[in-house]
């Protein structure tokens, strides 16, 4: 039913492994303090959906609880396409979009987001990709590989545009939130799916927040797809642990907290790495937010084998970007700190220029 994610395969081979890891594309693991040892009540569910309702500022009865952004995206699948149905998705992409869509049963269509066009969306090549059987479009915001941000009116347009098909719209946001994260209240007002009624959004506190391995993602939609996702979940699970919604509750009520240290790690980072990149020559994304972009490196073929080799020869490492469909490029992240993101940069450009 479902093929290897060869991305996600490669990442457990190398990240968090290497010296200087330019790859891993979310803030640092984080312990959270306080209510992880007590008890679940049985309410807890209903608690966490509160608490995601509040983070997104949209109603309880549009939100469903995940195991993280990559288990959203599933339940979405399952509740948004049947077998045989077309799912059209951003060109490049990040590989689990198109191996969820695949497991489901779907048919995979593209559209482009080209380099030249500084990796855009454009609603009107969504809607000449469309056909009567569309039923999902997938969009990354920031765009992953590249870190660049959709603005909200082509959104907007992109709904309309699936609109016409009867298809949904699905905005993957794990990275949204960045640069500002959250307000006062300790809320992200910029959820896409305020945009529009037939868009999904899907996020989680696993790259904005440092908190990857607890898997608090969520789906927000509808109420009727939410109802469809609860049905997912019900045949697939049973339900999700409790200890889940324990762990997630303890999250939201640390959320300031862990805003404040995700600002830390971002603070100045980004302006380094795309001086590194100009200075050299390659190709560069230039997102104005978030903790990664992509380099390419034009006419210099797939760099797969080159990157894996300076993992033992420079200890250095950055996502290889075939397994996005950029072979000649790569997604390069700032989570380092500022010493060790320097001579990473410092080693990888040796590594790359020994390439040439």
């Amino acid at each position: 039913m479902f093929e290897p994610v060869r991305y996600l395969e490669w990442a457990r081979r190398f990240y968090g492994k290497v010296r200087f890891d330019l790859a891993s594309s979310g803030v640092p693991a984080v312990a959270l303090p306080g209510e992880t040892g007590l008890p679940c009540p049985a309410d807890d569910w209903e608690s966490l959906r509160a608490a995601i309702s509040t983070y997104n500022d949209v109603p309880e009865a549009e939100v469903i609880a995940a195991l993280g952004t990559t288990h959203a995206l599933w339940l979405a699948c399952a509740a948004l396409t049947s077998p045989g149905d077309e799912v059209l998705i951003e060109d490049p992409a990040y590989e689990p979009l198109v191996r969820i869509a695949e497991g489901a049963g779907a048919h995979v269509t593209r559209f482009a987001r080209p380099a030249n066009e500084s990796f855009g969306v454009d609603p009107q090549r969504i809607a000449h990709a469309l056909t009567p059987r569309t039923r999902l479009v997938v969009i990354t915001n920031l765009y992953n590989p590249a870190g660049t941000r959709c603005e909200d009116d082509v959104l907007r347009a992109a709904a309309r545009a699936a609109e016409v098909r009867g298809a949904m719209l699905l905005v993957d946001e794990v990275y949204s939130p960045f640069d500002a994260l959250v307000d006062a209240r300790g809320v992200f007002a910029g959820s896409a799916r305020h945009l529009a009624h037939n868009i999904v959004a899907v996020s989680s506190l696993t790259k904005c927040y440092g908190l990857g391995a607890e898997r608090i993602g969520w789906l927000l939609g509808p109420p009727s797809v939410t109802a469809r996702a609860h049905n997912a979940i019900t045949a697939t699970l049973g339900l999700l642990p409790l200890s889940h919604a324990r762990v997630g509750r303890a999250a939201f009520a640390s959320i300031q907290g862990l805003a404040e240290r995700a600002r830390a790690v971002v603070s100045d980072k980004r302006e380094r790495v795309a001086a590194w990149a100009r200075g050299h020559g390659f190709g560069w994304s230039a997102p104005r937010e978030g903790l990664f972009g992509l380099v390419t490196l034009p006419d210099r073929g797939d760099l797969t084998s080159v990157i894996e080799a300076a993992v033992d020869s420079h200890e250095v490492l950055v996502a290889a970007g075939a397994f996005f469909g950029v072979p000649n490029g790569f997604r390069i992240a700032w989570t380092e700190p500022a010493d060790k993101l320097e001579e990473g940069l410092g080693r990888l450009g040796d590594v790359l220029s020994g390439h040439r």
